[in-house]
């Protein structure tokens, strides 16, 4: 297993546009962290409203044979969903890492500060719309690609707390409605795929309901699933075929943005 692809805090641990708006309902939900089978440990994530924004905390531990994990994250959103600050915490082996994002003056850039491994490190990234931050195994941030691929925007992005932190775009995929059970019920489960970066993609399968509520998410290449407590896929569908690696984007800025335009945000 290339842990280097799926524990990505252990390295360190866009003008708007009109579209519908997407809730968060206010609870706390529970998740259990699978692998072949075996529980390796559980996750959870809670939305709270507050003034023009959502707090969304989640947190999360695994053990597999010597290896263990564990995380903490509080995101504030604005009422799009948008990502207004982030502070992450992390134990990866008994080495603490945190990642901090903040929305600069602007509004349309984030403000990165990352500790691990000893060292602190800053960065800056483009603040865009349609970007959720993905913490491994961390729910909330699946849940958010799920309300993201909803929208079915032209462009997405993810925002990777690893080495300085970067930016990366995703691809929805959107696959064959299945069927569930939720405590015993029946509930029709909608799928989409989404592939994470343009070099060596990650590939998350994000089943769903259809207000958008995670129900499992599962990464493939690493056998993790990541299952709401009281749920099960009546048959968990083959993943489609990994994505081909592409060329990395053009380095100079004026190119990419050519190449790629960005949905950036206003100034809050």
């Amino acid at each position: 297993m290339n842990r280097l692809k799926l524990f990505i805090c252990a390295a360190a641990l866009t003008t708007s546009t009109s579209f519908a708006q997407t809730a968060l309902v206010p609870s706390t939900v529970n998740y259990t962290i699978e692998q072949n089978g075996k529980n390796l440990g559980s996750a959870s994530y809670t939305v709270q409203n507050a003034p023009n924004k959502y707090i969304l905390t989640s947190t999360g531990k695994m053990t597999e044979d010597k290896f263990s994990y564990a995380f903490s994250n509080t995101q504030k959103l604005d009422r799009n969903l948008n990502l207004i600050t982030d502070q992450l915490s992390g134990v990866v082996s008994g080495k603490a890492v945190s990642f901090n994002a903040t929305s600069d003056p602007t509004g349309r850039q984030f403000k990165l500060d990352i500790s691990a491994n000893g060292t602190k490190q800053s960065n800056s990234v483009d603040r865009d719309q349609n970007t959720a931050l993905l913490t491994d195994l961390d729910p909330a941030g699946y849940t958010l690609l799920a309300q993201i691929a909803m929208r079915n925007p032209a462009n997405s992005w993810a925002l990777i707390p690893k080495e300085n932190g970067f930016l990366v775009p995703v691809k929805f995929t959107p696959q064959p409605d299945q069927q569930g059970h939720l405590h015993g019920q029946s509930v029709p489960v909608k799928y989409v795929s989404a592939a994470v970066s343009l070099q060596n993609a990650i590939t998350i399968e994000i089943f769903y309901s259809p207000d958008g509520q995670l129900l499992e998410a599962d990464l493939p290449q690493q056998n993790f699933y990541v299952i709401r407590s009281g749920f099960k896929l009546s048959n968990r569908p083959t993943p489609p075929p990994q994505p081909h690696g592409q060329a990395p984007p053009p380095q100079d800025p004026q190119q990419q943005q050519q190449s790629q335009p960005q949905q950036q945000l206003p100034p809050q």
